[in-house]
């Protein structure tokens, strides 16, 4: 039997993530389709995908939940496991017309993939498959064959820093057989010591994980925990381009408050996130990539970069105060808070600088000013700005009424 044959008899048996009715509940994982929005894409205005594939669907848990985020799109949902498509039909079967999921029983590294599905789509997410798949390239490129020239393709994977990788490491020298899982009293008192020693070091705990977790995650077949960088070298021989890494943001905050983060610019966001990555590596990356390469600002040029357009994003909400009339130097405080992320930033801002989040063409923006901003100042705030998501730029050439974008 071959690892895709194993793989694909685990998921037989347990279909994931859930398998039961907890694939209908509202508080199931979701995509961060605002991180998408604001990262994932050059233009302004707001995405709505019209036609999504979930590629490794499981029991259906991702599919109901961007049913729901997005009512209006086609979603086809796809696995290779027969089981766990049945479990997902049936359960789409309890929601009646609620749901418009079309399933369908495929491997995601058939060359007919692209045929079986149809082209298209704007948007494909694929969370928790490709580190238990054998030949990930070929996978990345039916779903590249598979998506819109300016599509978004959102990768979830295990990273380098993974607690199964660990766990496979050492399960082996306390007697446990990582061919066969097998539940038991003593294989969760057994996770329960490992647990106290990857919490010293910043792990999950994983002894109270559910089956299915650990039979595919700590007892599959396979468990492909790789870097950021070989991700992104999988992406690349797949045509497609890394956009940037959900990690970063939080990561690009906790370097925004003493300001050392201008020793990174010029890089863009997909270099940010190669750097900081290798600082910390992570266990989980959430990543998005396009046939679009990112369009980096031009950061030392003024006569370019007044030439961007420039909007708040939608990962972010925050109330600008009333303008006074002339805008002056002195400083106004402003909470920015993010639900998706689950941050809050209390900053103070010159005033200059709250005129930016309101949005529209730079040029237009500074010529409005009645004082002169130096533009070494005025880059480093909008690098700040675009590197946490809170911005959003496009280079000359968007059409005006697609790239307004109206803030309080």
């Amino acid at each position: 039997m071959n690892i895709s044959d194993k793989i694909r008899q685990i998921y037989d048996r347990r279909p994931y993530p859930f398998g039961n009715g907890q694939a209908l509940k509202r508080s199931s994982w979701s995509l961060l389709h605002e991180w998408v929005d604001a990262f994932g894409r050059n233009e302004l205005h707001p995405f709505v995908p019209r036609r999504i594939l979930v590629a490794g669907c499981g029991d259906g848990t991702e599919a109901f939940r961007l049913g729901r985020q997005y009512p209006g799109s086609e979603i086809v949902a796809v696995d290779f496991s027969t089981r766990s498509i049945a479990v997902a039909k049936r359960l789409q079967a309890r929601m009646g017309k609620k749901s418009a999921v079309r399933f369908v029983a495929a491997d995601l590294g058939d060359l007919r993939l692209p045929s079986r599905v149809g082209g298209g789509f704007d948007l494909i997410t694929c969370h928790g498959v490709l580190s238990y798949v054998s030949g990930p390239v070929r996978v990345l490129r039916n779903l590249a064959r598979s998506l819109e020239p300016a599509g978004v393709l959102y990768l979830g994977v295990n990273g380098s820093a993974n607690a199964s990788t660990r766990l496979r490491s050492v399960l082996p020298d306390l007697g446990f057989d990582l061919g066969g899982f097998r539940d038991g009293p003593r294989l969760r008192g057994v996770l329960g010591l490992c647990d106290h020693v990857l919490a010293s070091d910043g792990r999950p705990r994983v002894s109270m994980r559910s089956a299915a977790y650990l039979a595919g995650d700590v007892f599959g077949a396979l468990n492909r925990s790789e870097t950021l960088s070989t991700w992104v070298s999988y992406g690349r021989r797949a045509g497609l381009s890394f956009r940037g890494s959900l990690a970063t943001i939080g990561r690009f905050q906790a370097i925004a408050e003493d300001g050392s983060y201008v020793h990174l610019m010029p890089k863009s966001r997909a270099e940010v996130g190669g750097v900081l990555e290798r600082l910390a590596p992570s266990q989980f990356h959430g990543l998005l990539f396009s046939p679009v390469p990112e369009v980096n600002p031009p950061w030392s040029s003024r006569s370019r970069l007044l030439g961007w357009t420039i909007a708040p994003s939608r990962l972010y909400d925050f109330k600008l105060p009333r303008t006074g009339g002339k805008v002056l130097d002195r400083r106004r405080p402003l909470r920015i808070s993010s639900a998706a992320l689950r941050l809050s930033m209390e900053w103070e801002m010159p005033e200059w600088e709250l005129e930016l989040l309101r949005g529209g063409p730079l040029r237009r923006i500074m010529a409005g000013l009645p004082l002169s901003v130096p533009f070494a100042e005025l880059s480093k705030q909008i690098y700040l700005l675009f590197q946490l998501g809170v911005l959003k730029l496009v280079p000359p050439g968007v059409p005006p009424d697609r790239s307004r974008v109206r803030r309080p």
